[in-house]
């Protein structure tokens, strides 16, 4: 009899426990939609980045190998594919990974077909997650250099966002940072693009959706709102 009273008040823990982590999503899903009227209305572009990452354990101390393919913007040139490989360190909730690998522009090819079209990139990206900093706290960044090759056309990018998991990875909300600077590459007069803004990611089993909307600061750049959605392959990142 004890027993059986234990199965039912776990089970009905475990049900309402799902059905708060339900509730929250939901608010979150009412509250983006809610202030969509508002963001259309301002000056801001549009952009959708498509990004698909594995990475694996080679062996018990953590060592493995990491990739990523990469569409950094569809709605402006949906023919520029960012292929990225390196080695990877699996930690106790972090990892981070150290790659390289060829970002190609198509559309370079249709004004002059004798141009090259790829530039290489050089990335270092890493996550802490809520595991390691006993907090549920999630860190994601990127610290990248586009065009590597050509010295005098180095781009270097700088991405961090940095949210509030809330209960079961229901959701994070926080803010992010992305950074170009030195652009426009190779020119007489440079500036620095830079932007911070709020930032919301929804898990759906792999695929994360993550939404901003980004304050660009230069008058040069508008505001930016700016819809992600990354797969993960089956591995480390899936726990």
């Amino acid at each position: 009899m004890v027993q059986r009273i234990r199965i039912l008040y776990n089970y009905d823990e475990q049900y309402f426990l799902f059905i708060k982590v339900s509730m929250l999503r939901q608010i979150f899903i009412c509250f983006l939609l809610s202030i969509l009227p508002t963001v259309a209305q301002a000056e801001a572009t549009y952009h959708v980045r498509l990004l698909t990452h594995f990475g694996k354990k080679i062996n018990d101390s953590g060592l493995g190998v990491g990739g990523w393919l990469i569409i950094p913007d569809v709605t402006v040139n949906p023919a520029m594919p960012i292929f990225l490989v390196g080695p990877r360190y699996q930690g106790d909730g972090y990892w981070v990974e150290v790659m390289a690998g060829p970002k190609i522009n198509k559309a370079v090819l249709a004004a002059d077909p004798d141009a090259d079209p790829i530039a290489w990139v050089q990335s270092t990206r890493f996550q802490i997650t809520p595991k390691a900093l006993k907090k549920p706290i999630n860190v994601f960044g990127n610290v990248q250099f586009i065009d590597v090759l050509n010295s005098g056309n180095v781009v270097p990018y700088l991405f961090c966002a940095t949210g509030y998991v809330l209960p079961k990875k229901a959701a994070v909300i926080g803010l992010e940072t992305e950074n170009y600077l030195q652009i426009p590459p190779g020119a007489d007069e440079q500036f620095n693009d830079l932007s911070l803004g709020p930032h919301v990611a929804l898990p759906f089993k792999g695929v994360n959706i993550i939404m901003s909307y980004q304050f660009h600061f230069h008058e040069n750049v508008e505001d930016q709102v700016w819809v992600r959605a990354m797969y993960n392959f089956p591995g480390p990142l899936a726990k």
